[in-house]
């Protein structure tokens, strides 16, 4: 079935001419990552099809992951778009790799990446023992040139500091500041963020959490 699955994305992908003209004079790359060449980043190309390929086949996932190696930007950012929505239902997929994935966050330049970093470190907030971990990589980020990765970073410092109380104070220390920011999108992201972690009866800001694990988490 899942072979299947993919001969089907395939024909698709080649259908829509995903590939540009000089994909044949390159090296050869896996299956899945020729889905998500060609075009820009302006389109998530098959990051969708590539995700779902990996969760039926999760043996696939090693293939998927190599994209973040990749000196495309595209590859790169639509690789870090389809890990993102593996996380809201595998988090343990990625997980093993934390460590590389903090030190991608802070080294890759294309703002794609590490929007869908953040995001990922927040679905990896299920993991209590991996917390220092986490909360460091996403302070690095809320030093960020990107508005969106910074953005959410503050979503998921937020999961972070309402799920674990002892979180709180360190991670309100490190947003409060941010509501001098020169982004209207960074002040009101920080204003929600703050009102959660100082409103018990505050509920999650529709959105913010994507994981369904740390959905039923957030919600105890």
């Amino acid at each position: 079935m899942a072979a299947g699955y993919l001969r089907i994305v395939m024909v698709a992908f080649k259908e829509e001419k995903k590939i540009d003209s000089c994909f044949r004079y390159r090296q050869p790359m896996n299956q899945i990552l020729e889905w998500l060449a060609g075009g820009d980043l302006r389109s998530d190309g098959l990051a969708n099809e590539a995700a779902e390929a990996v969760l039926q086949t999760p043996s696939l996932f090693d293939d998927l992951y190599e994209g973040l190696s990749s000196p495309n930007d595209v590859i790169r950012g639509r690789t870090a778009d389809a890990l993102e929505k593996i996380g809201r239902k595998r988090p343990d997929l990625l997980v093993p790799h934390l460590e590389e994935l903090a030190d991608i966050s802070v080294t890759d330049q294309v703002p794609m990446v590490k929007m869908h970093l953040a995001m990922i470190f927040g679905h990896l907030a299920l993991y209590e023992e991996h917390i220092d971990g986490l909360c460091s990589a996403l302070f690095d980020l809320l030093e960020d040139e990107s508005v969106f990765a910074r953005s959410w970073t503050i979503v998921s410092l937020g999961i972070i500091a309402r799920v674990y109380p002892v979180e709180c104070d360190r991670i309100i220390n490190r947003i409060a500041p941010l509501r001098r920011d020169d982004s209207a999108a960074i002040r009101s992201r920080v204003e929600d963020a703050l009102n959660l972690l100082t409103n018990e009866d505050a509920q999650f800001p529709k959105g913010w959490i994507k994981s369904e694990q740390m959905k039923s988490v957030a919600e105890l």
